[in-house]
Order: structure tokens, then C-alpha cells, then sequence
């Protein structure tokens, strides 16, 4: 029978050899490079398994600072391994190229032909490759990042991104950003033009003039936008203010607070809604399947049209003028007119399969 001495030295033999096992050799290194550059100038700069720091400056110069950290349960292991990844810097004129290179171990016959077949001879999560970079705020940019994070400030040059697996901040007014994240977050002050791209992930934008949007999985928040284009897949999304909307949404919630100018959109089984129309003039052309839409009409005047097979319109009791008309019985096809308001300058029209259509005032 044990002992409870005998169980304690049994926990602390165990606790001891877990540690012993556990316990990671810690080597890195730094490295800088000063190169000129103009704001006409651009940057490419590729990069796994770590986070990328731009800062822009004044300054016709750019500054392309690293730091690899490796850790290994031998230290041997791990210096060898560091010893193996550097930066890559080619400059050709007001052009510089980085990408980050982990050589082999051997350049031999067998190994060239073992590491093609096992091309990962290390665990990533024991490398850090982390850039800091400071170059002119106009110059363009375009980055490739795997495996950490992408931070950009004071920044208001052309940019250009793809990112996996890690978060994306920026904290400046950027005019123009072309941007595909996936797995990650996305969080931006302002993004006068853009193109973005978002699987499984999630986006928080305050301003935005003209944005092209394609999401999947997502989650998505918008403060103040003016034109948006969005192709959306099983998304979560709330804009609290738009003037005009076009596209497309499957399978995805939509809940926009105040709208002034234009809906245009398609949608299949989707949750769409409208607390406040604000322009007088207001278009809204929805097509839909199986999909719930509610609007807030309250204040806003406009002709309604809706043909829907199947499906069900509630109208409050307001509206004038209703007329409904059965365009086919066997597929209980109908067309619905009516005004709402003094003047109806405008225009409501929602056309589709089934789904439920509401108003409200």
C-alpha cells in the first residue's frame, strides 16, 4: 500500500521530468538595413511566423529591421536552426524585395530529397520572425504574412495585403488598400477606396468612401460608409450608416441602422434589416428567397411593388391605394402596388421566392 510520502515523491519525480522535458533553449538575433527610397517608391515584403511592423516617416529612406528568435529543447538545435533563417533584401532602383528564407540543413543528394518530401524540419511555433520596417508614408506597399500579426501606422501610401492566420491593425487614414485576410481580424480607422476579401475572420472599420466587399464566416462592423459592394456567405453584419448598398447575401444576417440613398441586392435565406431611411428619394430593389426583410418605413414616402410566389407581405394599415393581383394560382404567384405618404417620390420593390416582408411604422 503507498504511503502518502511515497505518493508526493512520485508527483515530484513526475513534475520534475515534465519540466526537464518541457524546458526550450532560447537563442535570437537582430538585423537592420538602411536602403534610400522616395514616396514613389514600393516595398514587397513576404514573411512567415511572425508579426510585420510598418511605421511611416518623412524621411527618403527606409529602415528594415528583424529579429529571429528560435527555441529548441537543445541549444544546439536551436542555434543551428537560427544560424539557417535570414532575410532576404534585393534592391533594384526605388524597388526593395524582402522575403525570409529558412535554408536546408544539408545540401546534399539525400537530404535535398528528404527535405522536398518533409519540407517542415522544425516546429513553427518555435520560430519567431519579427519585422519592424519605417519607410517614406506614400511609398507603396505590398506585404504577405502567414502565422502573426500585421501592424500599420502613420501610413497613408497605396496598400497592398495578404494575410493568414493572424490579426491585422490599422491606425491611419489609408486612401487606397487592397487587403485578403483570412483567419484573422481586421481593425482600420478609415479606408477611402478598397478591395477586401475576409474568410473566417472579422472586420471593424469606422469610415470608408467606396469599399468592395467579399466575405465568408464572418463578422462584420461598419461605422460610416458611402458606397459599399458586398458579396457576402453566412456573415454577421451591422453598418450603422450607408448611402447605398449593392450585391449579394446568402445565408447571412444583416442589420443596417440608418440608410440614405440605395439598396440593391439579391439574397437567399438571408435576415436583412432597416431601422431609418433617411432621403426622400430612397431606392430599394431587393430579389430574395426564403429570406426575412424588414424595414422601418417611418417618414419615408414611396411607391410599393412587390411579386413574390408564395410567401408572406404585412403592410400597416397606412398605406393607400393597395391592389393585389394573382399573376398564377397554381404557383401563387401575386403582384402587390400601394403608396405610402403624402408624396411618393420613393420607391420600394421586392420581387422573389417565398420569405417574409415586412413594414413598419
Amino acid at each position: 500500500m503507498a504511503t502518502p510520502s511515497k505518493n508526493l515523491l512520485i508527483t515530484m519525480v513526475a513534475v520534475f521530468f515534465s519540466l526537464a522535458l518541457s524546458a526550450q533553449e532560447k537563442v535570437s538575433k537582430k538585423i537592420s538595413k538602411t536602403y534610400d527610397m522616395t514616396s514613389a517608391g514600393e516595398l514587397y515584403l513576404d514573411n512567415k511566423y511572425g508579426d510585420v511592423t510598418i511605421q511611416g516617416w518623412k524621411k527618403n529612406s527606409i529602415v528594415i529591421s528583424v529579429e529571429i528568435k528560435v527555441s529548441h529543447k537543445k541549444k544546439e538545435s536551436a542555434e543551428d536552426l537560427l544560424n539557417r533563417i535570414s532575410p532576404t533584401i534585393k534592391v533594384l532602383d526605388n524597388f526593395i524585395s524582402v522575403s525570409s528564407d529558412i535554408a536546408e540543413k544539408s545540401t546534399g543528394f539525400f537530404a535535398k530529397y528528404f527535405n522536398k518530401a518533409n519540407p517542415f524540419d522544425f516546429d513553427r511555433s518555435n520560430v519567431q520572425i519579427n519585422y519592424t520596417v519605417n519607410l517614406p508614408a506614400n511609398a507603396e506597399l505590398e506585404i504577405l504574412n502567414k502565422f502573426g500579426d500585421v501592424i500599420i501606422e502613420d501610413y497613408t501610401g497605396k496598400l497592398k495585403l495578404d494575410a493568414q492566420h493572424g490579426d491585422v491593425w490599422i491606425n491611419e487614414n489609408l486612401n487606397n488598400a487592397d487587403i485578403n485576410l483570412k483567419y484573422g481580424k481586421l481593425r482600420a480607422e478609415s479606408i477611402n477606396y478598397g478591395s477586401i476579401r475576409l474568410k473566417n475572420g472579422s472586420l471593424n472599420l469606422e469610415k470608408s468612401k467606396d469599399l468592395r466587399l467579399n466575405s465568408s464566416g464572418s463578422n462584420i462592423d461598419i461605422e460610416e460608409i458611402t458606397s459599399l459592394e458586398i458579396y457576402s456567405s453566412k456573415d454577421e453584419i451591422t453598418i450603422d450608416e450607408v448611402e447605398s448598398i449593392n450585391g449579394s447575401l446568402e445565408f447571412t444576417n444583416m442589420q443596417v441602422n440608418n440608410l440614405d440613398d440605395e439598396i440593391n441586392l439579391s439574397m437567399k435565406i438571408a435576415d436583412f434589416k432597416v431601422g431609418t431611411i433617411h432621403s426622400s428619394d430612397a431606392s430599394i430593389i431587393i430579389y430574395q428567397e426564403s429570406s426575412e426583410i424588414s424595414l422601418n418605413i417611418e417618414g419615408f414616402s414611396f411607391n410599393f411593388d412587390a411579386t413574390l410566389e408564395e410567401g408572406l407581405v404585412r403592410l400597416p394599415k397606412s398605406f393607400k391605394n393597395v391592389n393585389t393581383k394573382m399573376l398564377d394560382k397554381g404557383k401563387r404567384v401575386r403582384e402587390i402596388t400601394a403608396k405610402y405618404g403624402k408624396d411618393t417620390p420613393g420607391k420600394i420593390s421586392i420581387t422573389g421566392e417565398k420569405g417574409v416582408i415586412l413594414l413598419k411604422d
